[in-house]
């Protein structure tokens, strides 16, 4: 026997019958449908409804993870933007590899998660660096797939070994400027006796080193290398005279008791910041090159990754970490 079909408008019928609770068999006296048939139609559109419903949800739960995944690959851009910079004076500088792997470390993602997993590890919300390490790992990676048609990776590799540059010749700079100032020092007993007792610690030298190499550094920042630096006497009162290096809110200082004594401090490191620059004119040179050419690659990547011109990208690409 043919099977008989049943039409949109019978299951229709069927349908609403049935889910205002009426019988089988009341279903097919309304509806002139055998009530095997309406019960077998029915199922059938019981289960459609089912896996319309199962791929509404499926469809609802990946827009929601790609929007996850977009704003975790843009905090990752932008933090990595932030981490990009010049180096400054440091008496223990690290490599540009250490200065990535302690933003790789971090919690980038933050109110993110790590793989959708809630961000409560032992009451915090932190978790352990290796674990942190990973993700962002894996992020990168993805960052990387996106945008490969419209970033150069290779300036960061660039910027990478600029900055490794730029940190041996600061250790150059810091051993040429010790050298000078010891052989000042060493020629004038008096004044380092002096300088040493007002301190009351043996440490006044290291801190002229620093000031030193900060106002040097900070010349170099401004890409010049034929000025005075900026090192001068502020009377903060008696019986207190500051040496200050540089200018701004993290200039360094030392701070005497004798106002003659901070004027002779004041003129060596004067002395001995001249003294660097003549001799080590041609680093300096070079080195406010790198630094221009640090800031140029900074410059190039931050508008690369500008969000604006990211999220594109991103929605016109895939990664492996994108959701189906």
């Amino acid at each position: 026997m043919r099977r008989r079909n049943v039409s949109s408008e019978e299951l229709a019928r069927v349908v609403n019958l049935r889910q205002t609770g009426a019988s089988w068999m009341k279903i097919q006296r309304d509806t002139g449908v055998p009530r095997q048939i309406a019960k077998r139609a029915y199922e059938e559109w019981t289960r459609s409804q089912s896996r319309e419903e199962l791929k509404a949800a499926r469809k609802d739960v990946a827009a929601e993870e790609f929007r996850n995944h977009l704003a975790c690959l843009v905090k990752l851009a932008e933090a990595l933007v932030n981490t990009l910079y010049v180096p400054g004076p440091s008496r223990d500088p690290i490599s540009a590899e250490d200065v990535l792997r302690k933003l790789w470390e971090s919690d980038i993602v933050g109110e993110y998660g790590v793989y959708g997993k809630p961000r409560v590890v032992l009451g915090a919300n932190i978790y352990p660096p290796e674990t942190c390490l990973r993700q962002n790992q894996i992020l990168f990676e993805s960052l990387q797939s996106h945008t490969h048609e419209k970033v150069d990776w290779q300036v960061l590799e660039r910027w990478k070994r600029t900055w490794d540059e730029c940190t041996r010749a600061q250790d150059v700079l810091r051993q040429e400027a010790r050298r000078i100032l010891l052989d000042t020092l060493n020629h004038n007993r008096e004044l380092k006796g002096r300088i040493v007792n007002a301190r009351k610690k043996r440490d006044a030298p290291e801190r002229m080193i620093n000031g030193v190499l900060y106002v040097v550094w900070e010349h170099i920042l401004a890409g010049k290398t034929d000025q005075s630096p900026l090192i001068e006497c502020v009377s903060r009162g008696k019986p207190e005279t500051e040496v200050l290096f540089g200018e701004g809110r993290l200039s360094l200082s030392l701070i005497f008791a004798e106002a003659d004594l901070a004027k002779q401090v004041k003129d060596t490191c004067i002395g001995v910041a001249k003294n660097l620059s003549m001799v080590r004119k041609e680093d300096m040179t070079e080195l406010v090159a790198d630094v221009r050419r640090m800031r140029e690659m900074v410059d190039e990547l931050t508008e690369r990754l500008n969000p604006l011109m990211l999220r594109p990208q991103i929605l016109h690409t895939r990664c492996d970490l994108c959701p189906a």
